[in-house]
């Protein structure tokens, strides 16, 4: 099947490539305005509040993504992968996306009780319920932002997302200010998806959302989301199953240094997820459907991601300490070393076997994505506690860090066996990883070794000195760039691409 425009017009490998650059541009610069704000507004409020509200809202939030991921049957991927967009399959969808939201907001109220209960912290019950509204909410948004995305139309659903999460961000700030009082933490989010909503309603163009159920639409839905619904389940216990743990090892003051060291340590990687699941993953659909060289895109795509990821997760290897101490108090320095151990775990299960994962849901083999994220689950199972026992709560980290590496050997298995191994470059980029983080960290403590310890001074070297080890691939990307006039060049044009 030809890949075509939403007007029905032909519309070649050069065109999907160029949109996919401008949503690749649109993406960054809304993610990168919204960690801008996240990591302002966290400097404030965490010089308000008390590092134990931190660790309660790290509970609350688990608690809120496990329903919505033991719910989730992938209504986005749906309307970003299927064939349909008519008003009777879009309208089923956002039919089933309410009742869901309904359903969730329903069954957090007497689980708040009994979670509290398990931490021993009975105020954790008025903040989930309380928090649970944002899933019904949400349930709300309109599906034109997944339709746009669907499009490679990514300005007006990054422009929400922004606009939502500063309004939600500029009420807590206003909140904390006034009353140090951790419902701050709460109301910013129910803020925000009222804006979210609203804004998607009335801002994005595509089918207006009325209730409607069509069976076969919704049989679609399900048959598509079985393996989202246990991708999206192993999904929370890989990405959420670390707080529940170390919220009953550690207090919840360390559970708060711990969250803030996993922010810092996600604010990358979570940008690259954003490009790979809301520009790659519609860009290599349409590839797919057009029956184009999909393993040739892959490649060509991928590689600007490998380039920013590894700059990214050096630096924050490297400067671990100094990127801590440079922003926060002296309660919040032991981020520091929990920061380098995560970053270098993500690094091979974020950036290397994240990205190997778009494609593979876009050949509709969302068995593979569920296998990835299990497979993090039993390294956590066997490394957690080995971790923890050899070196106690930083071992513990330290296995964490180790189950992304489970991961990531999943997540190649499953790629090499669709045609999309990259395993030569994965071993090239993640050995100028360990250099440039190593010569950061080096530069670093020379630097104090002679004395010299402040730390703008060494934020400053570390930056340097990592970005001189990623000169020349970002000089590669950018005369890719100015070659083909898009970030992810023209497939047909791009085997010759020099690696990292």
């Amino acid at each position: 099947m030809e890949s075509s425009s939403e007007s029905g017009r032909p519309e070649g490998i050069g065109g999907l490539a160029s949109k996919a650059s401008s949503g690749a541009v649109w993406t960054i610069v809304g993610h990168g305005g919204e960690q801008v704000v996240r990591l302002a507004s966290n400097l404030i409020v965490t010089r308000l509040l008390l590092a134990e509200y931190f660790g309660l809202m790290a509970l609350v939030s688990v608690f809120l993504i496990g329903l919505q991921l033991f719910s989730d049957i992938g209504i986005g991927p749906a309307l970003v992968q299927n064939k349909r967009e008519d008003p009777g399959f879009v309208n089923t969808v956002w039919t089933i996306q309410v009742f869901r939201g309904l359903a969730l907001c329903a069954i957090a109220f007497p689980m708040a009780s009994l979670f509290a209960e398990f931490y021993g912290e009975p105020i954790l019950t008025p903040l989930i319920r309380v928090s649970a509204l944002t899933a019904a909410i949400r349930g709300f948004t309109s599906t034109s932002f997944y339709t746009q995305t669907r499009h490679l139309h990514l300005k007006g659903p990054v422009l929400v997302q922004f606009a939502s999460q500063l309004s939600g961000t500029i009420v807590m700030v206003i909140w904390a200010w006034t009353t140090r009082s951790v419902w701050s933490l709460v109301t910013s989010g129910i803020v925000a998806s009222l804006v979210l909503v609203l804004l998607s309603h009335v801002w994005l163009p595509g089918i207006r959302n009325r209730f409607h159920f069509e069976r076969r639409a919704a049989r679609s839905l399900f048959v598509f989301g079985s393996w989202i619904f246990l991708s999206t389940v192993a999904t929370f216990g890989a990405n959420q199953v670390d707080r529940l743990i170390f919220g009953k090892l550690t207090t919840m003051a360390v559970l708060g240094v711990y969250s803030i060291a996993v922010m810092l340590a996600l604010a990358p990687t979570q940008a690259l997820s954003t490009v790979s699941n809301r520009v790659l993953f519609p860009l290599y659909t349409r590839v797919h459907y057009s029956d184009d060289d999909l393993p040739t895109m892959f490649r060509t795509a991928r590689w600007p991601l490998l380039v920013l990821g590894g700059w990214a997760i050096a630096g924050l290897i490297g400067g671990g300490p100094t990127i801590v101490q440079l922003l926060y108090d002296s309660r919040y320095w032991e981020a520091g070393w929990m920061l380098q151990i995560l970053a270098a775990g993500l690094w091979f299960g974020i950036v290397l076997g994240g990205t190997y994962g778009a494609a593979v849901l876009a050949v509709g083999r969302s068995d593979w994505t569920a296998s990835m994220s299990f497979s993090k689950v039993f390294g956590m199972v066997a490394f957690i506690p080995l971790g923890y026992w050899l070196g106690g709560f930083p071992g513990a980290i330290g296995g964490l860090a180790m189950s992304e590496l489970v991961r990531y050997g999943v997540a190649v298995h499953g790629a090499v066996g669709l045609g999309f191994d990259e395993r030569r470059k994965d071993l090239t980029v993640t050995i100028r990883v360990a250099i440039s983080a190593l010569a950061g960290w080096s530069a670093v403590a020379g630097l104090t070794e002679l004395g010299v310890t402040h730390v703008l001074v060494h934020a400053l070297v570390v930056f340097i000195v990592v970005t001189a080890f990623w000169a020349s691939p970002f000089m590669v990307l950018i005369a890719r760039v100015r070659r083909e006039k898009s970030l992810f060049g023209y497939a047909g044009a791009l085997s010759k691409e020099s690696g990292v």
